[in-house]
C-alpha cells in the first residue's frame, strides 16, 4: 500500500503543476488554472487550495481545489506526474480521508471528461460512485466541445456513518 501525505508546493514543484497543465497532450483532460487563481489557493484562499501529493518527499500528483468554503468541495484539477504506479489511487484515497476530517463538508465532487476511461476508473475505485452526464459540458483547450461527467463521493462513508 502507497502512503503519502498532502503538502503545499515547493517553488520547483509548482513549475512542475503548471508545465503538466501546459503539456498539449492534456489539453482535452484538464484545464490551465489561471496562475492568480494558483497565487491565490498558495496564499491561503478561504475557497482555493493548491496540493501536491508526496510519497517518500518526492511529488507524485497534485490537486488543485475549489468551492472550499462550501459544504461541497471540489476537485477542479487533478493530475499524476508518477502514472501507472498506483499513486492515483493512493493520492485520492488520502485526498477525500483528508477532507472528510471537515465534518461541514458532504461530499467531494468533479467533472471528467466523458472518456476519459483511466479517470473514471480511477475515481469510482476511490469511491465516487453518484454520477451525472452533462452534454457537451467543456470545451477544452484544443478546441473540443466534450461531454463530462460529474461524480461525487458522500463523505459521511469515510466517516464510517450511514450515507
Amino acid at each position: 500500500m502507497i502512503t503519502g501525505t498532502w503538502h503545499t508546493p515547493t517553488d520547483e514543484e509548482l513549475l512542475r503543476i503548471r508545465d503538466m497543465m501546459e503539456d498539449a497532450q492534456f489539453y482535452d483532460a484538464i484545464a490551465r488554472v489561471p496562475d492568480d487563481a494558483l497565487s491565490a489557493a498558495l496564499a491561503g484562499s478561504e475557497d482555493t487550495a493548491l496540493w501536491v501529493f508526496r510519497v517518500d518527499q518526492k511529488a507524485v500528483a497534485y490537486v488543485y481545489m475549489t468551492e472550499m468554503a462550501t459544504r461541497l468541495p471540489k476537485v477542479d484539477e487533478f493530475g499524476v506526474f508518477e502514472r501507472g504506479q498506483g499513486f492515483g489511487k493512493a493520492a485520492l484515497s488520502s485526498l477525500a480521508a483528508k477532507i472528510a476530517q471537515t465534518p461541514d463538508y458532504e461530499k467531494l465532487w468533479l467533472n471528467v471528461v466523458d472518456g476519459n476511461d483511466n479517470a473514471l476508473n480511477l475515481y469510482r475505485k476511490v469511491g465516487f460512485g453518484e454520477e451525472k452526464f452533462i452534454a457537451k459540458g467543456w470545451k477544452t483547450r484544443s478546441g473540443r466541445v466534450v461531454d463530462q461527467v460529474r461524480m461525487w463521493l458522500t463523505l459521511d462513508t469515510l466517516r464510517g456513518q450511514a450515507s
